[in-house]
């Protein structure tokens, strides 16, 4: 893969300036369609975690700037799944979770002003299918161009002043929430860290005070 995205055999470019290219090819290069250029930035973001490591954010901070970043999070494992490998959707107890959670977002947290899910692979779809019904019933667009390892994309999405202030949910695979917690900046110890394979019901609300500090309350869903 690397190779078709840019990577070149040539020992004398260093990894730093093979990640340009790869970058250069995302940004500037040829018309690609909508999953050419998701691959190749996929690819880009492996290398440059290759390359400088994940991004580090100080536990119990804000990783957003004074003045953009959103102000409350909810983080959430997507619904239920059947089980089968070849199975990409929820299971129909998880569209039930889906469904229920259209009136008990709203009513328990506000109405939230965007909606997050980790892109589509081919062996699941159900962090965005989770989301669905809500963004439905809200009139609100989904988010769903970042791979689930790819958390430091969150935050540097995030970081667009467009989102200042706002009041989101993400909702993510549980492999990878430990990870997306830690780049948000929620205190050690705020958050199962690894997620149990078999919770599926709780909800973790991030929010950031305005002094930078971060605070995390767990909630599980009555159902």
């Amino acid at each position: 893969m690397a190779r078709q995205l840019g990577w070149r055999d040539d020992q004398s470019l260093s990894l730093a300036a093979q990640a340009a290219l790869i970058q250069g090819s995302v940004r500037s290069g040829p018309p690609h369609t909508q999953s050419d250029r998701r691959m190749l930035q996929t690819s880009f973001d492996w290398l440059k975690r290759l390359v400088f490591g994940r991004a580090r954010t100080t536990p119990g901070a804000s990783p957003f700037a004074e003045g953009t970043g959103p102000s409350r999070l909810l983080i959430l494992r997507h619904a239920e799944k059947t089980g089968e490998k070849s199975d990409r959707r929820l299971s129909p107890a998880g569209q039930k979770r889906a469904r229920q959670l259209v009136s008990y977002i709203p009513q328990q947290f506000g109405r939230p002003d965007f909606l997050v899910a980790a892109s589509n692979s081919k062996k699941s779809r159900r962090p965005r299918d989770t989301l669905e019904p809500l963004a439905s019933a809200l009139g609100l667009g989904i988010i769903d161009e970042i791979d689930d390892e790819d958390v430091d994309q969150v935050v540097e999405h995030l970081s667009d002043g467009d989102y200042a202030g706002a009041f989101g949910i993400i909702s993510w695979r549980h492999s990878e929430i430990a990870a997306l917690m830690a780049v948000l900046g929620a205190p050690i110890g705020s958050y199962p860290d690894p997620w149990p394979e078999s919770v599926f019901d709780q909800i973790l609300e991030i929010t950031y005070a305005k002094a930078g500090a971060v605070s995390v309350r767990k909630i599980s869903q009555p159902f």
